[in-house]
């Protein structure tokens, strides 16, 4: 097969958007992303690309699109981690390893350019956006924000060198599981601490809470494998995005002696409608049936959770995730709490005492360039 890759130019971001959608189109889980949300975080004038640079790639067979790869260079990682790394992004592929090849050829060459000594991912584009590839758990629908690809996606990858870093965990809680005597326990104990009370987010009050959240999210993860600090422009990006699903019911803010914290968001989720959206507002018929799914959506997803340092080792994190299957669970019937880093033990072992169950893995993969 002859296959051909060239750099997209700005006026092609379309055709690069559009792809997955008909790689996808008969996937019975497979979720797109409003095309123009896509299309607003690719965009050269985006927040994400004042400390990132990036290249788009399509690979072709007799004219026709058959893979797209991003290839970026994420300056605000680099400089957090003291690395020097590239990372590649909205990897899509039919199964054929010389695509493959040849798209990862491309990314890395252009990677190269740059000076940079590997190249990690999948990245879309960052740990604070879609992060990971499937490689357990293909049998249901994601949750919201999170990837689902194919399974071959894996052979493709490491084919073209690649090896594992890292596993990120998701794991699920139905309301109908049950916690273990020994959380029960833990949780009451520390529950009992003074000066600890948890209120819902204002959403009246966004932006203000948007900032308590960011405060002890940057804090919380701080010393986390692949994070990178959130600033205000990107938060402000994330409320902008958000507010319009958030439920007072999925938020809780931990205060201890009227500090905050610690936290918790909870989202429905909302692939229920974008399956029916196909990736577009402007069908009708579809953005009926899209509303029709939204009032049925009886799942949901714990997008963010964080202590800050100061108030470790006091439970607050048990707290929370009681909180979240007592009062987020009972309303949404279940829950995936993802993702979590596969190493982080502590964190791990009080979801599992909590009743929850692992349901899906992702991973990240590097290559030495």
């Amino acid at each position: 097969m002859d296959v051909h890759v060239r750099e997209l130019t700005e006026q092609e971001l379309d055709a690069f958007i559009n792809f997955p959608f008909e790689l996808y189109k008969n996937d019975p889980y497979w979720v797109g992303e409003l095309k123009a949300d896509t299309k607003h975080l690719l965009r050269a004038d985006h927040i994400f690309w004042t400390h990132g640079e990036r290249a788009l790639f399509m690979a072709f067979e007799n004219g026709k699109p058959v893979g797209r790869i991003m290839a970026l260079v994420n300056r605000a990682h680099n400089e957090y981690h003291k690395e020097n790394i590239g990372f590649f992004g909205f990897f899509d592929c039919i199964n054929d390893p010389q695509a493959a090849r040849a798209l990862f050829d491309a990314a890395e060459k252009w990677l190269r350019a740059k000076g940079v000594s590997a190249v990690r991912g999948p990245a879309n584009p960052s740990s604070n956006h879609v992060y990971g590839l499937l490689i357990d758990g293909f049998d249901s629908m994601p949750a919201i924000m999170m990837p689902y690809n194919y399974p071959y996606y894996a052979q493709l990858i490491e084919g073209a060198g690649f090896s594992k870093i890292k596993d990120l965990l998701a794991f699920q809680r139905s309301k109908d599981d049950q916690f273990s005597e020994r959380f029960l326990k833990v949780c009451a104990r520390c529950s009992r601490g003074k000066g600890i009370t948890l209120r819902r987010l204002n959403l009246k009050k966004i932006e203000e809470e948007a900032e308590v959240i960011r405060k002890i999210y940057n804090e919380a993860w701080a010393e986390n494998w692949g994070f990178v600090p959130m600033s205000r422009q990107e938060m402000a990006d994330v409320v902008k995005e958000l507010k319009l699903i958030v439920r007072p019911e999925g938020t809780c803010v931990l205060e201890v002696d009227g500090v905050p914290a610690g936290f918790y968001i909870l989202i429905p989720n909302m692939n229920h409608v974008l399956k029916e959206l196909k990736g577009s507002l402007a069908n009708p018929w579809r953005v009926l049936k899209a509303l029709w799914a939204w009032h049925k959506i009886k799942d949901a997803r714990m997008i963010m959770l964080g202590v800050s340092p100061q108030f470790r080792k006091r439970g607050i994190d048990l707290i929370l995730i009681k909180h979240i299957i007592d009062h987020g669970v009972a309303v949404w019937n279940e829950a995936e709490l993802s993702w979590v880093l596969e190493d982080n033990e502590g964190i791990i072992r009080g979801i599992l005492e909590c009743g929850c169950h692992p349901s899906k893995r992702y991973r990240l993969y590097q290559k030495s360039l």
